[in-house]
Parts: structure tokens; sequence; C-alpha cells
């Protein structure tokens, strides 16, 4: 096997009550992990652009911004960040395996099997 394994498309579902930002209306709306799920890709991608463009990026208005995210929201936007050559960590060797990896409590995983396990225990 050759390659990288890089974020491809993901689901927060996260906890609205424990947000900075939430309408109290959303607090209930069944679809709000997806929407939570949507806007921190937005900024992320919105990020990204400002790194490559010197910050020149124009932000709409209802995007959020990094001062609205939750600790585990942080989480979720800095793994979108990490990629994995085939065979590495537990992405990369569940690729290899061609089995899925649950993995519970990972602010406890050994930082060598889960790369990600020193964010994980910060949020």
């Amino acid at each position: 096997y050759q390659g990288v394994l890089e974020w491809g498309d993901g689901y927060y579902n996260g906890d609205g009550e424990n947000r900075k930002t939430v309408p109290a209306a959303e607090v209930y709306d069944n679809k709000l992990g997806l929407r939570r799920s949507e806007q921190l890709r937005e900024l992320y991608e919105s990020l990204l652009e400002g790194e490559s463009e010197l910050g020149n990026t124009c932000r709409p208005a209802a995007m959020l911004s990094p001062e609205d995210l939750s600790d585990l929201e942080w989480y979720y936007l800095v793994c979108m960040s990490f990629s994995f050559e085939v065979g590495q960590s537990l992405p990369g060797k569940a690729f290899v395996s061609g089995q899925s990896v649950w993995l519970s409590n990972a602010q406890e995983a050994d930082s060598k099997q889960f790369s990600r396990s020193l964010l994980a225990k910060s949020a």
C-alpha cells in the first residue's frame, strides 16, 4: 500500500449545551450536529484560505470564529488537519486491515497508537 489518508468528511456530534455560542432554539434541533459539522468545516477551510492568502479572506457573517469554539470543537477542527501514511497510527492501520476501529476514552490511549491522544486529553 502507498499513499496518504486525509480528512474527507466528518460529523460533529457534540453537546450543544456546552458550546460557547448557541441560539437557544438550536439546542433542541435534530439537525444541530449536521449544521455544526458544516460550520466547523467552513471555519477550517476559511482558516486554510487565510494561511494561503495571508489573511485576506472574506468570511460570511454567519460563519463561526475561532473564539466561538468549545474545547471539543477545537479538537474536531484540529483533527481535520491530520494526515496519516498507510499503516501509520490507528487510521492507517485500520485502512490496511480493512476493518473499523472504535476507540473509547481516547484521552487515555497510548500516544504511540493514537497520535492525537494528547489533543484528546486537552479537550
